[in-house]
């Protein structure tokens, strides 16, 4: 029996703010993926339905970044509800369409509607079982419920599915992370060492696939500082690649201020000293401070 959503858009302005294309993207990937509907006219009629409502979605997270006022941002979620009554509708004449589960399941997360969303990709997969961004939500679920086995599945079979996505593997390095204790409680692993490992690679493997997203090689970099026993030439090498690379003049900072954390860790005090002295953007002063009191307790000056 086909559940109902139908109910008025709880849309926080956060959640608003949220929106972008990158999860639209994802959802016309999906738009490749098998169907169950009963004929081929079915199914050509459910894409073009479907690729219309993604359309309006579209143009509604577009206008939102140029709303000023609140009655332009109430005109932007009474669309989206529109939207949003639309795939209520074409899950309700199309229920084997998983395409259709998949976009509405995205649009869904977007605008706070954790369990709707939940139940649209838990269908997705039903009808579906190989996509990957279906896997991905649903492991994302569970990592927010706190199971984390069932988020590790998920991941993986994600990974599995798409191995050059990063998304993926820093899904899988940061609930790795997160739920470090847990996975250990559980036997997952031999030892931190392997865990760490475990956490490193596939920091180290989303930053691959992607070479040119920094913010994937920084969180690599920063990955360093999560373990137990690092290799710290290693991270310094990582973070003067990250210095070349950096843009604005904030960015460099932040990077000069890990690599004295990392100059510190490798005994080069001087060295630490000295790139401390180059950080003085204010919202940097507490973690810069916290640097220094280490430096200060073992090489005093």
């Amino acid at each position: 029996m086909h559940m109902s959503f139908r109910k008025p858009l709880t849309i926080a302005l956060a959640a608003l703010c949220a929106l972008s294309s990158a999860p639209l993207a994802l959802a016309k990937k999906a738009k490749t993926a098998k169907s169950n509907a009963e004929t081929p006219s079915d199914q050509s009629l459910a894409f073009y339905l479907l690729k219309q409502l993604q359309e309006r979605e579209q143009a509604a997270m577009q206008k939102y970044e140029t709303a000023i006022s609140e009655e332009d941002v109430a005109q932007i979620k009474r669309e989206l509800q529109s939207v949003i009554d639309g795939y209520d509708k074409l899950i309700t004449d199309a229920p084997d369409y998983a395409p259709a589960y998949i976009a509405y399941g995205l649009l869904l997360n977007r605008t706070g509607n954790r369990e709707a969303s939940y139940a649209m990709f838990l269908k997705a997969d039903e009808l579906d079982p190989m996509v990957p961004v279906v896997k991905n939500q649903l492991g994302n679920y569970m990592a927010e419920e706190g199971k984390y086995m069932e988020a590790y599945g998920f991941f993986l079979m994600a990974r599995d599915l798409a191995p050059q996505e990063s998304l993926y593997y820093y899904q899988l390095g940061n609930l790795l992370l997160a739920y470090r204790d847990y996975f250990m409680d559980e036997g997952l692993f031999a030892d931190y060492q392997e865990m760490d490992r475990a956490i490193q690679d596939n920091f180290r493997e989303a930053m691959i696939y992607s070479p040119s997203d920094i913010s994937l090689k920084m969180r690599y970099a920063q990955s360093f500082f999560d373990i137990e026993d690092p290799d710290w030439m290693a991270a310094l090498e990582i973070w003067q690649e990250l210095y070349d690379q950096a843009g604005s003049e904030f960015e460099k900072q932040m990077v000069r201020l890990y690599t004295a954390r990392v100059r510190y860790e490798l005994g080069h005090h001087r060295a630490a000293r000295k790139l401390l002295k180059q950080v003085d953007h204010p919202s940097l002063d507490e973690s810069k401070q916290v640097v220094l009191d280490s430096l200060n307790a073992k090489y005093p000056e």
